[in-house]
C-alpha cells in the first residue's frame, strides 16, 4: 500500500468514525431517520476499500436503530452481515455483540431456542474476553426471558447482577434498560411501590441523557403501574406521552404497546368500541414489528373486551390465538391465565 492509499484510507476512516458518533448521539435524542441516514453515510465509506473492523460496529448500530423501531427483518439482515464480517476479521468482541443482538432478535419473534442458543454462545465469548459490560447486558436479556416464563427469581438475580455492574462502570444508558426491566418484573410480582422507584428512577436517567426511546419505553410500563393502582387518568397521561414520543421517533413498536395500553384503559372505562378499534391498530403494529408476545398480548385484551361486549365465541376465539401466541413464546404463567379465561368461558 502506497503511503498516498494509507492515508486517503485513515482519512476515510476519520469521517466514518464522526459520522458514526453523529448518527449515534441523532439516535439517542429520537432522530431516528437521521440517524439511518448518517449511519448509511459512513457505511459507505467503509465499504469504500479493504473491510474495516469499524464496518462490524457500524452495521450493528444501525441495526438496533432499526429493531427498537420495530423494523426486525431489516435489523436482523444488518446484523447477520455484522456477525459474518466480525467472524471474518476474527472479531471476537464484535462477534459476542452480534451474538446477543440477534438473540435479542429470535427473542422477540418467538424463537426461544435460538435465543438461548445465541445468548449462551455470546455469553461464553464476552467470559473469554472478560468484558463486564457485555456480560452484563446478556445476563439482562436472559432476566427478560427467565421472566416472560415466569421464573421471577432467576429473573430478579440477572436483572440485579446486570444493575450492578452497570452502575460499577457508570453507564447510565445500560442502568436504564434493566431499571425499566426491573420494574415490570415488581409490577408482575405486585411490589408496586418498589415498581415506582425503579421506573422513576430509570426516568431520570433518560431524561437527563436525553434518551426518549427509553423514556417513551418507560413511560408505557409506568402505565400498567398506575393501571395496576387503578389510576386510569395518570395511566392515559402516561400512554399519550408514550405515543407522542414513539411518533417522532417512526416506532412502531413503542406505538403498538402504548396502544395496548390504551385499549385496556378504554375497555375498563367500558368504551368497548373504541377499546376494539385501538387494540386491532396495535395488533397490526405488532405483527409488522414481529413481537409474538405483544401480538398476543393484544390479543388477550381483545379477549376481554369480546367478554365485556357479551361475544363469547369470539372472545374464546381471540383467546385461543392469544394462548398459541403465549406457547410459541414460552410465556407459563400467560398461557395458565389464559387457559383459565377459557375455561370460565365454557
Amino acid at each position: 500500500m502506497t503511503r498516498d492509499s494509507s492515508d486517503r484510507r485513515v482519512n476515510r476512516t476519520g469521517r466514518a468514525r464522526r459520522l458514526l458518533d453523529r448518527a449515534r448521539a441523532a439516535d439517542a435524542r429520537g432522530e431516528t431517520a437521521a440517524a439511518i441516514e448518517t449511519f448509511d453515510q459512513a457505511i459507505q465509506l467503509l465499504e469504500n476499500g479493504p473491510q474495516h473492523p469499524l464496518l462490524a460496529d457500524a452495521l450493528r448500530w444501525k441495526g438496533t436503530t432499526h429493531r427498537e423501531r420495530g423494523e426486525t427483518q431489516l435489523a436482523t439482515q444488518l446484523y447477520e452481515r455484522s456477525l459474518q464480517l466480525a467472524r471474518d476479521l476474527g472479531l471476537r468482541l464484535a462477534e459476542a455483540h452480534g451474538l446477543n443482538c440477534l438473540g435479542i432478535v429470535a427473542q422477540r419473534r418467538g424463537d426461544v431456542t435460538e435465543a438461548e442458543q445465541c445468548f449462551g454462545q455470546a455469553l461464553a465469548l464476552a467470559r473469554a474476553l472478560d468484558e463486564h459490560q457485555l456480560l452484563g447486558m446478556i445476563e439482562q436479556n436472559r432476566g427478560v426471558m427467565a421472566n416472560i416464563r415466569g421464573d421471577l427469581t432467576e429473573a430478579e438475580e440477572r436483572f440485579r447482577d446486570a444493575l450492578a455492574a452497570f452502575e460499577a462502570a457508570d453507564n447510565r444508558e445500560a442502568m436504564t434498560w434493566v431499571l425499566n426491566n426491573l420494574g415490570m418484573l415488581q409490577v408482575d410480582r405486585g411490589d408496586l411501590n418498589e415498581a415506582e422507584r425503579s421506573f422513576d428512577r430509570g426516568l431520570v436517567l433518560a431524561v437527563e441523557r436525553g434518551d426518549r426511546r427509553m423514556e417513551g419505553l418507560l413511560e408505557v410500563n409506568r402505565a400498567e403501574l398506575r393501571l395496576a393502582q387503578g389510576q386510569l387518568d395518570e395511566a392515559e397521561r402516561c400512554c399519550s406521552h408514550a405515543f407522542t414520543i414513539a411518533n417522532e421517533r417512526g416506532d412502531k413498536l413503542n406505538a403498538a404497546e402504548a396502544l395496548k395500553r390504551r385499549g385496556e384503559i378504554e375497555g375498563r372505562r367500558g368504551h368497548c368500541a373504541a377499546a376494539r378499534l385501538t387494540l386491532v391498530a396495535a395488533k397490526t403494529l405488532a405483527d409488522e414489528c414481529e413481537d409474538v408476545l405483544l401480538g398476543a398480548e393484544v390479543l388477550r385484551e381483545l379477549g376481554q373486551v369480546c367478554e365485556r361486549e357479551g361475544e363469547i365465541e369470539k372472545a374464546r376465539e381471540v383467546w385461543q390465538l392469544a394462548k398459541d401466541g403465549f406457547t410459541h413464546r414460552g410465556a407459563a404463567p400467560d398461557v395458565m391465565g389464559v387457559t383459565t379465561q377459557l375455561r370460565l368461558l365454557r
